[in-house]
């Protein structure tokens, strides 16, 4: 009898093994503030080989967009298949550290803020628990609230590759014969880059082999923050290597996809936190089974497409609520595409301070991107000088935030090029109108992304390009009516009249 019940048991143990293993693990590597710059994109001084590598195994996005320029926001994207008007979660929040205790992600947290993803609408993490998925995140949390994303492995990892390599492993370790979904947060990309250097104790890009980009002024200092930039990059390679090759220790590669992006662009003024090219334009690559190989499509494709994407490889209904496709018939070329004419990216504020509040839209065609300032009657009633000359005012800024305030000169963020421009404004006089253009916007600008990359020259008053703007105005106009987007979030309270669970 005893026999029989262990024969039973080992049997049902062996299927559930046998179920497990033909269902697909996902890792999604997440670097924090980097924008378009891969060694493979052409960044001068700039080597990336373990992404460059991962993108040649498998089909690289060159036009994948996030939905909005701050980290939760994005995040929150990531994981909900939803931009952040529409699923709450419209700015940063306030949340626990991976290394607080298990109640402080519970209902019962401390660190509980009032924007987040509403209570009805159910996350990916969600999702993939109910599904007897194992789940795990790195190094920061940055989500709200902490219970609609209940990972059930955390690790405050560092920016060693060390680290972040002991923290995969023992992922993996306890993720046993389960189906996995680790989320790899990257910091070494955020400011301060000096701070985050010293700590991943790498090999530095050298200043005098980087280009600086035309929209700053080419010197020393300039040269040397951008350097600095691209160096952190580069250890964030390093880091996604140490993952990597945990991965392939761990015997389960073959049955792996490698999720590869940024959640948003670079800290430095017309980039985070805006909704500007720098901002939006991320890198994006799916590496795995069934995937193509040695793909580099231009196809028009967003943040809230991986949601969808995952719950599709995973057998996992994908709720009404997203509002991204699945991009799986397209990685597997039996699709053309993912059938996009455009892609909208938002901001709304990057901090919970009501001068934080600037909301932007924009649109792009791949070509072309068109923005639209919802508040651009708010300008400072100071010079930008201000920044420089005035420490105390430079630490504590008055008045609404045109960009976050690690875009700005202060010592605990090490941002050294705002400072910068403004001191070499006699000799680079378009690199500087360029800076105080950012903090006196029109209420509406169209740049030609082909002809002018870096968005230096606004074309919105143009007559030659009035039939481009009038086209893409209305589609975002269209695109705002049938999202839900009033273009004013901050009545949105987060719904708690009902859990989400899976239909």
């Amino acid at each position: 009898m005893k026999l029989g019940k262990s024969l039973t048991m080992l049997f049902f143990v062996l299927i559930c093994s046998w179920t497990f293993a033909q269902r697909t693990n996902f890792i999604l590597l997440l670097t924090d503030d980097q924008s378009y710059h891969l060694g493979m994109t052409g960044v001068k001084g700039l080597k990336t080989p373990n992404i460059d590598g991962l993108a040649r195994r498998g089909v690289f996005f060159s036009k994948a967009y996030a939905t909005a320029a701050s980290c939760a926001p994005c995040r929150g994207s990531l994981l909900t298949g939803m931009y952040p008007h529409a699923n709450g979660h419209w700015r940063n929040t306030v949340g626990p550290g991976l290394n607080m205790p298990d109640k402080e992600f519970t209902r019962e947290s401390s660190h509980v803020d009032q924007v987040g993803v509403h209570e009805d609408i159910v996350t990916l993490i969600e999702l993939l628990q109910q599904s007897g998925y194992f789940t795990g995140i790195t190094q920061k949390f940055h989500l709200s609230p902490a219970w609609k994303f209940p990972f059930a492995f955390r690790a405050a990892a560092s920016c060693k590759p060390a680290s972040q390599g002991e923290a995969a492993k023992k992922f993996l370790l306890q993720a046993h014969h389960k189906p996995f979904f680790l989320q790899v947060n990257i910091g070494n990309t955020h400011r301060p880059y000096r701070r985050h250097i010293q700590e991943a104790a790498l090999p530095e890009v050298d200043p005098a082999e980087v280009q600086v980009p035309p929209c700053w002024p080419n010197t020393e200092i300039t040269r040397q923050d951008y350097a600095e930039y691209l160096s952190t990059v580069q250890h964030a390679d390093a880091v996604i290597k140490a993952v990597l090759d945990e991965l392939k220790n761990s015997g389960r590669e073959e049955e792996t996809i490698v999720i590869y992006t940024s959640d948003q662009g670079f800290c430095y003024h017309r980039a985070k936190a805006t909704a500007y090219d720098w901002g939006v334009h991320v890198p994006l690559s799916f590496t795995g089974k069934g995937i193509r190989t040695q793909v580099q499509s231009e196809e028009l494709v967003s943040h809230v497409d991986i949601m969808p994407t995952i719950l599709d490889y995973a057998g996992i209904k994908i709720p009404a609520t997203v509002q991204g496709v699945s991009l799986r018939a397209f990685l597997e070329g039996r699709s053309a595409g993912a059938g996009r004419k455009y892609i909208v990216s938002e901001h709304n504020a990057h901090g919970a301070g009501k001068a934080e509040y600037y909301p932007t839209r924009s649109i792009t065609d791949g070509r072309y991107r068109y923005i639209l300032n919802l508040q651009h009657e708010v300008v400072p009633d100071y010079p930008i000088e201000r920044f420089v000359t005035d420490p105390e005012f430079a630490a504590k800024p008055k008045g609404p935030a045109w960009m976050p305030w690690d875009a700005t000169p202060s010592v605990q963020w090490q941002n050294r090029a705002f400072a910068e421009i403004i001191h070499a404004k006699d000799d680079f006089p378009e690199q500087y109108e360029l800076l105080k253009a950012t903090f006196f916007r029109p209420q509406e600008e169209l740049y030609d992304l082909q002809d002018d990359p870096y968005e230096m020259r606004n074309l919105a008053s143009n007559p030659e390009y009035s039939a481009k703007k009038k086209q893409l105005a209305g589609d975002l106009r269209d695109w705002m009516k049938k999202s839900g987007d009033s273009g004013d979030p901050r009545a949105i309270i987060r719904r708690t009249n009902a859990t989400a669970t899976i239909d």
